[in-house]
Parts: structure tokens; sequence; C-alpha cells
């Protein structure tokens, strides 16, 4: 039986809908390592903008890496989310992308109601080169899956073409922005700023153009499989 403490939890501040969901699958390879002081920051800060919400915001975040991959917080209200530290943010070795999403969306994404907002970011800085449980086909289906239970799927690519990437997992190009390691905070206060309204805006609103100014895909765009998109 839900407790008076969850039913509290899952509504509106003001007394209206159902709580949002908000996941965030974050690269912790050992390439992250060059970037982990503004990743730690940028974290923090985007947590800060989803705890300052009217509407209740339950979080899950997965950290990932060939040495593990930890699905930290699994629907959590925000408040209760603790920020990342030096300690609890330690990257190293390779990237299991697609077991990252598969096993973050098997965990999390089945608990959301149906009525509910719900987003997905994906945050990383390389492509997939780890996975043993999950392939492309299978993160692709579950991604297609999801968004026709209402999730939206964000992908933010550093220093490689996540365009590509993201198309390549079948994700809209409006939905996908790239930026590189020297920007990180930056690009978690794009973040920040475009999940705010996001969750501010009416329901309904539609899977594509997540991003208010999204950036331009370069021409000759080449996919992980190398594909070439023109």
């Amino acid at each position: 039986m839900e407790s008076q403490q969850d039913r509290k939890a899952s509504m509106n501040r003001e007394g209206g809908g159902a709580a949002a969901y908000v996941t965030l699958i974050l690269d912790e390879t050992g390439s992250m390592q060059h970037c982990k002081g503004a990743a730690i920051a940028g974290f923090n800060e985007y947590l800060k903008t989803l705890r300052q919400m009217r509407t209740d915001v339950r979080f899950t975040l997965t950290l990932f890496n060939s040495g593990k991959t930890e699905v930290r917080y699994r629907n959590e209200p925000a408040a209760q989310v603790a920020d990342l530290t030096e300690q609890t943010y330690q990257p190293a070795d390779t990237t299991p992308l697609y077991d990252a999403i598969g096993r973050t969306l098997t965990a999390a994404g089945q608990e959301a109601p149906a009525e509910s907002k719900k987003l997905c970011v994906i945050l990383t800085d390389g492509l997939e080169n780890a996975s043993r449980e999950y392939t492309r086909n299978d993160v692709a289906r579950m991604i297609k899956l999801y968004e026709q239970r209402g999730w939206i799927f964000v992908y933010l690519g550093a220093d490689h073409d996540a365009w590509a990437a993201g198309r390549y997992l079948g994700l809209s190009r409006d939905n996908t922005a790239q930026f590189c390691k020297q920007e990180t905070g930056p690009a978690f206060d794009r973040l920040a700023q475009a999940t705010a309204a996001f969750l501010s805006a009416e329901p309904g609103t539609a899977s594509r153009g997540f991003w208010k100014e999204p950036a331009a895909e370069p021409k000759n765009s080449v996919d992980p499989d190398g594909s070439t998109q023109s």
C-alpha cells in the first residue's frame, strides 16, 4: 500500500498532478577525468535546479564504466539525492554505454506513471566499446518503446559526433547536443535551463525540440557503423 509520504511526494507541491521523472545516465569512464571537477560542479548545479522546481521531481542517476554500472538513485525525490563529490565520482575504465542505458530503463523506467512527465538524459564523452549485456539494437528498441510511453530522450555528447551517435540509437537530432570537455559546465547549465522549461511546460509536450535553440548538425555526419549521413 502506498504510504502518505509517497502520495505526497508523487503530487505537485501546488496540489496538482503527478511527479515528474528525470533520469541522468552519466559517463564515469577514464576519459572524463579531464573534466572531473567541471562534471561534479555541473551535476550539482543541475540537481539544484531540480530541487527548486515547483513540481516534485523523482530522480534516477546511473554512473557507468566498464568496472561498474551503478544505478545509484532510483526515482528518489530530488531533495534526497546527494551532491557528487571527488569521492563519489571517480572516472575510470571504458564505455559500456548500451549496458548503462538498458539497465537504467529496466531498473527505473517502468515505475513512472503514464500521465507523468518523463525525461532521460544520456551524457557521455565517448562511444560504446564495452557492453556485454545489451546491444545497439536492444537499446534502440527499448528507446522506441519508452518514447511510445511518453518518455523524452536527450543525448549530450562530448568530443565526438553526438548527432551520429544519437541517431544510431534512434534519437531525434532536435534532442541532441554536442560540446567539448572544456565546456562541460556550460553544457550542464544549458541542460538545466532546458529541463526546467520542459518540466514547467504544459502536459503533452512533444518529444522533439527539447533544446530551445538546437545546434546545427554538421554535414557528412558519420554514424558509429561507418555509414555517412549528408
